[in-house]
């Protein structure tokens, strides 16, 4: 994608069209993106996020790697991996170093075609920086994955502070080169 077109859609790019069924079960893996955390719980939107990755693991087999406030709502569930922090101690774990921890993962294993779990307002981000990263994506339907008041990460408690942040994300994912 061209670096103008790709400007414009930092800006104006919040939904993600579903890839048909089909594509779904021609993926390898799925990665999932949390979204908030509280003190004592991964919170709704990870909730949200989990139920959506057990149907993905049932219905299609597909292996999961998810962050760790997704994947504590699975404890059941076997996963091909669990991103819990980043490799730079002291770091905040973000979404391109989480992505980037899942393909290494992924490239263990020669998976390339990654369903992309995601909250719906963070999902273009992460579709993009997976791309960016080499993998071949396919979309779900996350739009009804809520926010959560109670999260103790501010930027993710409602759409008016997210996507202010997010659009400081993605461009600053855009001049470093990561989207």
């Amino acid at each position: 994608m061209h670096f103008l077109k790709k400007l414009l859609c930092c800006f104006f790019c919040w939904k993600v069209v579903p890839s048909l069924e089909e594509e779904l079960g021609r993926a390898d893996v799925v990665l999932g993106q949390s979204f908030g955390l509280r003190k004592t719980s991964p919170g709704d939107s990870n909730k949200a996020l989990a139920k959506i990755a057990k149907r993905l693991h049932k219905k299609y087999e597909l292996p999961l790697i998810l962050q760790w406030e997704i994947a504590d709502c699975l404890p059941k569930l076997s996963k091909a991996g669990i991103i819990r922090e980043h490799r730079v101690k002291g770091k905040y774990l973000d979404t391109y170093e989480a992505l980037s921890q899942a393909k290494a993962i992924c490239d263990r294993y020669g998976w390339k075609k990654a369903v992309i779990l995601a909250h719906p307002h963070h999902y273009w981000r992460c579709v993009m920086i997976a791309k960016k990263l080499g993998f071949i994506t396919v979309a779900i339907d996350t739009y009804r994955v809520p926010y959560d008041m109670l999260s103790i990460q501010k930027w993710t408690k409602t759409s008016l502070r997210f996507i202010p942040y997010d659009f400081a994300a993605r461009i600053n994912h855009l001049f470093r080169g990561l989207i």
